[in-house]
Formats: structure tokens, sequence, C-alpha cells
């Protein structure tokens, strides 16, 4: 789902205490591990290579994490608000940026000052992903490079989001993405920004469903992908041709095809439910409570009133099925 950061929507429009701690140390060693866990390149076979061994070890607690309207190009204020209806701490905090803009180091900061992970969409709106490829951005990347390797934290950085949907620029060339992510993971190489994650995350279904435009073939490759991906909707009545489908309904088969990439562990990066049409207090319930996709780390929700009204503030019976399922001791996250 294509979000531009709050600068450009202009542009855009017009073109128990102990339990409580226990949860906490919980959450704190479920982020370290994601950390140690990529801190280095994966390894494994090319695809092309088949064969790959995909027993990951299923994460012992999942994060949870949330994109919020206006933050954090708006400051800190969103991610506040949202963290007080929740009860919790947010262990993701993600925003969009394009490449109109420089990496701005202080919006890392803010959001890492509280133990949160930055994940970051990097957005090429204007920029053609052929001239990636070839190098004509190199100097606008190595400058990201550089910023990122400045930060004192690791950095999640999710670049052409949703390349396998054909709402977005950057879609319909899989050969040039694929180059110009590798050379764009050069150049962070060679500036030595090794707290780098990179989070490759394709929609859940391919829009054309067309053989040319497969989220596979979109794959850059296991050295230079550290998450795999992928945002998913239940559109409920907003979109009757698609309809309400429940939370396993919407990823079971992105997620098999998904997994199939590689070994890493998967990440939610874009996920929310429509109110119409259906229950959504007991589908975000639903969703807290599946344990059918083992590899799944982290479920970041898209707070937004946009298409539908995504918001986790929805309806109070949302509310509390997210205060619910995130509340000190809940087990809701915990992966089975």
């Amino acid at each position: 789902m294509q979000t531009l950061e709050p600068r450009q929507q202009g542009d855009a429009t017009r073109t128990s205490r102990h339990r409580m701690r226990a949860r906490r140390a919980a959450l704190v060693a479920a982020m370290a591990l994601i950390l140690c866990a990529c801190s280095g390149q994966v390894s494994g076979p090319a695809p092309s290579e088949g064969g790959l061994d995909l027993a990951a070890s299923a994460p012992e607690v999942r994060l949870f994490g949330a994109f919020t309207y206006g933050g954090v190009w708006s400051g800190m204020e969103p991610v506040l608000r949202l963290e007080a209806t929740l009860g919790r701490r947010l262990d993701v905090v993600h925003w969009f940026s394009s490449w109109d803009n420089a990496f701005y180091p202080a919006m890392v900061e803010a959001v890492a000052a509280g133990g949160r992970a930055p994940l970051i969409s990097w957005q090429p709106m204007r920029q053609d992903v052929r001239g990636i490829a070839d190098g004509a951005y190199d100097d606008y990347v190595r400058g990201w490079a550089q910023g990122v390797a400045a930060a004192s934290v690791p950095v999640f950085i999710r670049p052409f989001p949703e390349m396998n949907g054909d709402w977005v620029p950057w879609n319909g060339d899989p050969e040039a993405l694929r180059k110009a992510w590798r050379r764009m993971a050069a150049i962070f190489a060679e500036e030595g920004a090794e707290n780098v994650r990179w989070v490759f995350g394709a929609n859940v279904t391919d829009e054309p469903r067309v053989e040319a435009n497969r989220m596979e073939l979109y794959y850059p490759g296991h050295d230079v992908v550290d998450v795999l991906a992928m945002s998913g909707f239940n559109w409920g009545e907003t979109r009757p041709s698609i309809g309400w489908r429940s939370f396993e309904q919407v990823f079971e088969r992105g997620y098999e095809r998904l997994a199939a990439l590689g070994p890493q562990h998967v990440w939610l990066a874009e996920i929310a439910s429509s109110d119409e049409g259906g229950d959504k207090a007991a589908w975000v319930r639903d969703m807290f409570l599946s344990d059918a996709f083992p590899r799944l780390e982290a479920i970041v929700w898209f707070d937004e009133d946009k298409e539908a009204d995504w918001r986790i503030t929805s309806s109070a019976e949302v509310v509390d099925a997210f205060r619910a399922a995130l509340a000190p001791g809940a087990d809701a996250l915990t992966a089975r």
C-alpha cells in the first residue's frame, strides 16, 4: 500500500509488576535475537540452485509494531499516542521516505531511544529503477549509507516496497530491480553500514497476476536480504470483489511463497483489517492467536484511515482486542 510521508502529502495530492517485567524482558530478548541473527549476511544457495533447507527456528516471541499516520515525520507524538492507547511500547516503528529525502538521523535516534526498531520503507517515486541499477543515483545512495553507518542501532530498510504491485512506479522490471538492490547493498557495504538490515517486502499477491510479475522474480538474493516481509489487508466490503477474509486466508498462500525464497524470518510489514463486512475485533484476536505461520517474527500494523479505516482506534472493541492481546503476561504474541 503506497504511502508518502506527511511532508509529501501536498505533492502527492497534486501528483502484575513481575509479569510486566517478565514480558518486557522477553521482548527485549527477542529484539536482541533479531539483531544478532541479522548481524551478518544470510548465506544460502541462490534460488535457481534449488534445495533450500527452510527449517528455520520459530521466533520465541513475536514483535508488534505500527506505521502511524504523521509519525515520525511530525515527531514522536503520534507514536506515543498509539502506545498510550495500547498500553505498551511498540517494538517496531515504521515510516515511509521517498528518494527526494536525505537520511534523517534524528528520526532514527528518536525511535531507537525508546528501544524501538526503526523500519523505513524507501520509495523512489520519481527515480527510474534502471537508473538506480546503472549508477545514476550512487551519490544519493551513498549519503544514506553513510547516515546509516553513523547510527548507533540497526536500521531496517525496506526498498521498493510492494514491488510486485502495479500501483508503484518500480513495478514491472524484476531484473532491473534486482540489479538496483544489489548495487545499493554494495554501496552500503563499501561505507561500512554493517548495521543495515535489508527487508524484502513484497505484496501478498502479484498484481497483475502474470508470470513475469511474480514476487519470486524480484528477489535479489539471500546475501542481501535479512528479513522476508509482505503486505496484506482484509478489505472486507470496501472491495466486494475480494470480500471479508480471515487473517490466515489473507496470508496463507503469500506466506508459503515468501518462505520458500529463503530461510530468513518473516515480517508482516503492512497489515490491517477493514471493519466493513465482518467483526474486526474478532479478526484481530484471531491474528494474535494464529499459529499458522511458524516463521512469523513481527506484525507491523498499518494504522491509517485511508482506503478503509485500518486504524487500531476504529472502534472501542478493536482497541480492547489489541490491548488484551498485547497486555503484560498475555501469551498471544508467543509463537507456539
